[in-house]
Formats: structure tokens, C-alpha cells, sequence
């Protein structure tokens, strides 16, 4: 991320597209080599979103606190935006086993981007700057490739498209920004519901500079919850689950206190009071899921992207479909009311 707003000229900034299309065209050729090194990074924890581009601010500045990196990514819903091509040497038939008379030809593929505003993510790549630079948020393009050049819609491809859906079955973290809440079934297990704050009152580009700069507690919180995360593990197979569950809900409660606290303290501050700063609330609910269900339900294609069924209903479908042994670890999704209190 650093590489690409070096990059970046003062003539490439005043053009909101231009930027879009170049951190497309940056990403492309190492997309694969992103995926990989965050898998193998040491804090392997994100929350992975498959969100309407309109709904980007909102969800980035009421996450940051419950996610080491926030994965943003498109529906697949959109026009393709041609981004370039790519050769690669293809080796052809040898029927004469004489290694001198080998035939190979190029190739080209001619690549795009699916979105449906260019303007708008670019400039919400402008404003979020100091996030993804800090590596809290980052953008996963929606990518497509073929023989011909891409062009007019592309859609309806998979919620999660491209390779988001393996970032949140694989680590086992995702949000679902909805009204809805999850039901206790054989496949969820509502483990706490609480409110989340987070600085609201400011733009994007002035939370994201706060943000990055100022606020310790987010770091201090969310070393916190990677540990008791990994404690939900051992309590929702304990003998006596619901008294384990009970224990880790308290004292994730306790520390979030101590961070609303913090957070509110600053808020008051005399720079952010200046600048029309207030702590907000959002509900959230945080519930277990067994995996074979939330990887069921995000696979699901056009339908549960556009929200027309939504999570925890084609979650509840999926097990009622399926038998009834489930096995595998659990993973964790955070339920973000979509409206906020201050």
C-alpha cells in the first residue's frame, strides 16, 4: 500500500477514477502474492466484506476496533474497466520428439476490473489513505480475465468474488452488516451482543488520519480479542459451554468499557471537539458459526449479495438441509447494526 501512494502523482490525485484504476493495475500482477503473505503473516486475523460501495465509510470506521485487517471487496456487480493485458509463452504439440522443432506461441489475456463506480472508490482509497497504509483496511478488486477484450457488465458474479470468499472461510472471521440477528440453532451459537464505539462525526479522511495517529486503544483491544477469540474455541466444546461462554462474554465486556472509556476521552479532546467529533455506538451481536454453514452461506451467489435473503436465514436453510452431524472448527461472525447511536 505504501508503494502504491508513493506512487502516485499530484496529477494522478486530482482524478478520483485515475487512482482507482491504478491501484487496480498496481495490485494485479501481485493480487496472488498478497493473498499468500497474509496467510502466512503472524496475525493472520482480518474481517473479510463483500459490501455495496456506498456503505464503505460506514463500515470502515465501525470496524477497525473488532479487526486487525478489514478485507473490502465488491459484489461483483458492476461494469468491467479495462486495466490492461498480459502475455504469457504457451508451449505447443512436439509430435516428432525432436526438441529443436518445439512450438510455442504468446498469448494474451486481456484483463479488467469489476465495480460499479470507479469515482467512488477512488476516492474512498484517497480518503482511507492512512488506514491502508497502516494496513487496517485494504481493498480486494473483483478481477476478470479472458482471450477478448472485457467489456460492458459482468455481474452477477459470487458475494465474496475472487479469492475473499478463502480469506474468511480459511481464518474463520467475517461481519454481516444487517437488522437481522442470529438465532441460536444447531449451526449458531449467539455468544454476546454489546455496543461498539467508534469516533463518529468526522469524515472518512479525518477519521482515518485520527484514527492511524491517535488512538492506542484500537491496538490494546484488538490484541485482546485475538486471545479471547481463541479462548471461544476450548469454550464452545467445554462440557459446560454456556458457563465458559459466559466467562469470556464478561471479560470481553470489562476490556470494551475500558476502550469506550479511552475512545471518549479523546473524543472530548479540544482538537476533536473542534472538528465536530462525537463517540458513537453501533449494536453488535457476535455469534459462532459451524463452518460448513458460513461457508454455504457465502458461496451463495447473486441472490445473497444483493441481500435479498441475507446471512443467517440461507445459514439456517443450509442446515436444514444438511445432515445433522456438523464437525470443524467454529468461526466467528460480528452482526453490525446498520444504524448507530451517539
Amino acid at each position: 500500500m505504501n508503494e502504491f501512494y508513493e506512487s502516485l502523482m499530484e496529477s494522478e490525485r486530482a482524478s478520483a477514477r485515475d487512482v482507482a484504476l491504478k491501484y487496480a493495475r498496481t495490485l494485479y500482477p501481485s493480487y496472488e502474492r498478497l493473498l499468500s503473505s497474509k496467510v502466512t503473516s503472524t496475525s493472520p486475523y482480518y474481517v473479510g466484506l463483500s459490501s455495496e460501495m456506498g456503505s464503505f465509510t460506514h463500515v470502515t470506521k465501525r470496524i477497525v476496533l473488532v479487526s486487525d485487517t478489514v478485507l473490502l471487496s465488491d459484489h461483483g456487480i458492476g461494469a468491467v474497466h479495462k486495466l490492461g493485458r498480459t502475455q504469457s509463452e504457451v508451449g505447443g504439440a512436439n509430435l516428432t520428439g525432436d526438441p529443436a522443432l518445439s512450438v510455442s506461441y504468446t498469448h494474451t489475456y486481456y484483463y479488467g476490473m469489476v465495480t460499479k463506480d470507479l469515482v467512488r472508490l477512488g476516492q474512498w482509497l484517497l480518503d482511507a489513505e492512512p488506514l491502508l497504509r497502516s494496513g487496517l483496511v485494504w481493498y480486494g478488486p473483483v478481477f476478470t480475465q479472458g482471450s477478448s477484450e472485457p467489456d460492458g457488465p459482468a455481474g452477477p458474479l459470487p458475494s465474496f468474488s475472487d479469492r475473499s470468499i478463502d480469506f474468511v472461510v480459511e481464518h474463520g472471521r467475517a461481519v454481516d452488516l444487517s437488522r437481522a440477528k442470529p438465532l441460536a440453532s444447531r449451526v449458531v451459537r449467539p455468544i454476546l451482543e454489546m455496543d461498539l464505539p467508534f469516533i463518529d462525526g468526522l469524515n472518512l479522511k479525518d477519521f482515518a488520519r485520527v484514527t492511524s495517529e491517535e488512538f492506542d486503544s484500537y491496538t490494546q483491544y484488538r490484541d485482546f480479542m485475538r486471545s479471547r477469540l481463541l479462548e471461544l474455541d476450548d469454550a464452545l466444546e467445554a462440557v459446560d459451554s454456556q458457563v465458559a461462554l459466559e466467562r469470556v462474554a464478561l471479560a470481553i465486556r470489562d476490556e470494551l468499557n475500558a476502550a469506550t472509556a479511552e475512545m471518549n476521552k479523546a473524543a472530548r479532546s479540544r482538537a476533536l471537539i473542534r472538528s465536530g467529533a462525537v463517540l458513537g455506538s453501533t449494536s453488535a451481536v457476535l455469534a459462532a458459526v459451524r463452518p460448513e454453514a458460513l461457508q454455504g452461506a457465502l458461496a451463495t451467489s447473486a441472490t445473497l449479495a444483493a441481500g435479498a435473503t441475507g446471512l443467517w436465514p440461507t445459514i439456517q436453510a443450509f442446515a436444514d438441509s444438511t445432515p445433522k452431524r456438523t464437525r470443524g472448527k467454529w468461526h466467528y461472525v460480528w452482526v453490525l447494526q446498520k444504524k448507530a447511536a451517539r
